[in-house]
């Protein structure tokens, strides 16, 4: 019997190497990584306690196994986690074929996505810090991708940085959790489990990038292809949320920590202000995406101080609408990049009126991430409304002018590519190309509007991964 979370990682590694081998040929590195989250998507589509007979062998869904001592499997809370992030993976590869995003995205994407999916499976979790922690050292030399020279490696060493820093405040707190579980007497033990609270919460706050002056966000959208930025920002911090809820869900020191809500607060609400403050005013799509990213983090960071289902279906939700929303913004960025060697506001004068699917792109992505009506960004915004409203209203407001700060950035950015051109020279492409990133833009471009319409068509999604979560009953 084959285990399915031996599958979750094997497969994904062993796609990157022809994805590797093969890269010069886009088209067939797509597939072949298209293939592979198709498999994994379909195995976790199955119930958590299924078998499925594949000629000879036989898969189990939930059966373990023992990697270098320590134990990997598929439980119930991991299960549609998993199986959301390879969809998104998936959707982030097929956007691949539209702009060219460097010869390390599909095969390092393949690679993160196997390594993070060990952060989920494996247990202790001082061991998932070090899976997460090797992702940021692949995920560092694809956001370097092909780019030399002086400062080029800022936004890796920014996000390798950020990220090492939070291992050894979760060694620390794997070793503070063993010292307070020695103490027997229920007076001392709950203060005991203070340290481990804090370390814990700083670790898992460093995971996320959570800190405004020392954050990846900036570096990385402004050094790495917009693609990847996507991808780190959605199938990276996805999987770092859903830790999270996993440990809410194995230990009631963690859900019950004033420490672990205070430090969560503290770093949402300034995110928050980070990106809110600075959205409006950038100068830059890269930064404007940055700035998006910033306040999703923080929106995701105060979602996960609340302790109801309510909660987890807007964490859920709002993981696969910045998905899209940055999937989407992120190919119109690309286009205009292409076309104008830069996306600043400065430089790309007139260029709306010849890269017509490029700007759509932008202004509906864009616009999604910033919660427009009409959007699953706005969907998202109100599901998140939801449930900061019922405690906390000023947050609440703090949320939907950051939000709207964003939503100003990029209608400035538009404005800038409808005016006066600057834009001296522009790369023809063939009709053909033409065609498929116009087919592309409009059906992903569709899909941000049919969700923000009709949002029930995720309900069950998202209502079913809240429901493996038991913690708040």
């Amino acid at each position: 019997m084959i285990p399915a979370s031996l599958l979750i990682i094997i497969v994904p590694l062993a796609a990157a190497v022809p994805a590797y081998i093969l890269r010069r040929w886009r088209v067939i590195e797509v597939i072949i990584a298209a293939l592979a989250c198709s498999f994994i998507v379909g195995l976790l589509a199955r119930p958590v306690d299924s078998t499925l007979n594949i000629s000879v062998f036989t898969i189990s869904t939930s059966a373990p196994v023992n990697l270098l001592g320590r134990v990997l499997a598929v439980r119930p809370t991991d299960h549609l986690p998993l199986l959301l992030l390879f969809a998104i993976a998936l959707v982030f590869f097929l956007l691949s074929l539209i702009v060219a995003q460097g010869w390390t995205f599909v095969p390092l994407g393949l690679v993160i996505l196997a390594l993070v999916s060990i952060g989920l499976l494996i247990r202790p979790f001082v061991f998932a810090a070090l899976a997460f922690e090797a992702a940021a050292a692949v995920a560092a030399i694809m956001i370097q991708a092909e780019r030399s020279g002086q400062e080029s490696t800022r936004g890796a060493m920014r996000y390798l940085i950020v990220t090492s820093l939070a291992l050894p405040a979760f060694l620390g707190a794997g070793y503070a959790i063993t010292l307070a579980s020695n103490i027997t007497d229920p007076a001392l033990q709950a203060g005991a489990y203070n340290p481990p609270a804090i370390l814990l919460g700083i670790g898992l706050g460093l995971l996320f990038g959570a800190l405004p002056l020392f954050t990846w966000t900036h570096s990385v959208a402004r050094d790495a292809p917009p693609l990847t930025t996507a991808f780190l920002a959605t199938v990276s911090i996805g999987a770092v949320t859903f830790f999270f809820l996993s440990l809410k869900q194995d230990f009631t020191w963690v859900r019950d920590s004033a420490d672990i809500s205070s430090i969560c607060n503290l770093f949402g609400i300034a995110m928050l202000l980070f990106g809110g403050i600075l959205g409006w005013a950038q100068r830059s799509f890269g930064r404007v995406l940055a700035c998006g990213i910033s306040v999703e983090i923080g929106s995701t960071l105060l979602l996960l101080n609340h302790n109801n289902p309510l909660s987890v279906e807007a964490i859920a939700f709002s993981t696969a609408a910045r998905a899209l929303s940055l999937g989407v913004l992120a190919i119109g960025m690309a286009l205009i990049r292409e076309q104008a060697g830069s996306d600043e506001f400065s430089m790309i004068g007139g260029l709306g009126r010849r890269q017509v699917w490029g700007t759509l792109a932008i202004a509906v992505g864009g616009l999604s991430l910033a919660g427009l009506p009409g959007t699953i960004g706005f969907v998202s915004r109100w599901t998140t409304a939801r449930v900061l409203g019922q405690t906390d209203l000023e947050i609440l407001v703090l949320t939907l002018l950051a939000g709207a700060s964003v939503g100003a950035g990029v209608v400035r950015g538009l404005a800038a590519l409808y005016g006066t051109a600057n834009v001296m020279s522009a790369r023809s492409t063939s009709s053909a190309i033409q065609r498929r990133t116009a087919v592309a833009i409009v059906a992903t471009t569709a899909l941000l509007i049919v969700l923000g319409i009709t949002p029930g068509i995720t309900a069950p999604v998202t209502k079913a991964i809240a429901e493996n979560y038991t913690y708040y009953r």
